[in-house]
């Protein structure tokens, strides 16, 4: 249960979940469909928490330190995200494009290039401040991500004119999450190296994110054009993913987990 093979259910969960959202924008009118898309989005987020579990008695530490960890996590949070944009908007079109979201992170995490077993937990992460930089800073990747998949969709959509504010308030609640994360780093940082920042490329990359996403909230998003709000996310969301894989690859600095 805590192999990754285990995450085929929650996979599949997901995918049902962006088919049910489908036919729930194509009916363009309540019914089953939409009940049954929050029920496998449910199912599939219980699963992978199952998964999580499971691997953390197994390991002693939480599952979230090797490649493979990061992007099932990222697809958790991308579900997690995209459920609650769904109960609170009920626009089907973007479910679908998170659900389908999820999915791509989960197979990526599945594919030999994405599968990493881990091993012992490296002795700089054996920290308290672990769990809530990680889980705070992945939560705004989530809302990020989330906001971006609107923007896209509204550019065909025109029903998502009916809620004007919600890539505004991802934007807010990505920054706060992703802040958090910051700032638990931080104190992580200290505990560790003995200084709160010191300029390494990731700590530097991930404030950059965070203040391309402020520079949206407070200027950007005052912008009617859906397509201004389209580079504004996709601006930001390319800067976050060269800071969650890019750095990673090109070995720079002092994070190489």
């Amino acid at each position: 249960m805590n192999g990754p093979a285990f995450l085929y259910a929650p996979l599949a969960a997901y995918a049902a979940a962006s088919v049910l959202a489908i036919v729930r924008r194509v009916r363009l009118q309540p019914g089953s469909a939409g009940t049954s898309t929050i029920i496998a989005s449910a199912l599939g987020i219980a699963l992978q928490l199952v998964f999580v579990l499971a691997r953390t008695i197994a390991t002693g530490f939480l599952p979230f330190a090797s490649r493979f960890e990061a992007l099932a996590l990222y697809a958790l949070a991308m579900q997690l995200a995209g459920l609650v944009v769904y109960l609170a908007t009920r626009q089907a079109t973007v479910k679908a494009t998170t659900d389908g979201v999820s999915m791509v992170l989960l197979v990526a995490a599945l594919m030999p290039v994405g599968f990493d077993p881990g091993g012992g937990l490296n002795p700089i992460l054996n920290s308290p401040w672990f769990a809530f930089h990680i889980l705070a800073a992945f939560a705004g990747y989530g809302c990020f991500t989330a906001g971006l998949a609107w923007s896209i969709v509204h550019l065909f959509d025109r029903r998502l004119d009916l809620n004007p504010n919600a890539p505004t308030r991802l934007a807010l609640s990505g920054l706060f999450l992703l802040g958090s994360g910051i700032l638990t780093g931080a104190m992580w940082a200290d505990s560790s190296w003995g200084a709160y920042w010191s300029w390494d490329p990731k700590e530097s990359w991930a404030l950059l994110t965070w203040s391309i996403f402020l520079w949206y909230v407070h200027w950007g998003s005052r912008r009617p054009k859906r397509a201004w709000s389209l580079l504004c996310y996709g601006l930001g969301f390319l800067t976050m993913m060269f800071t969650f894989i890019g750095i990673n690859l090109l070995k720079w600095g002092m994070h190489r987990y």
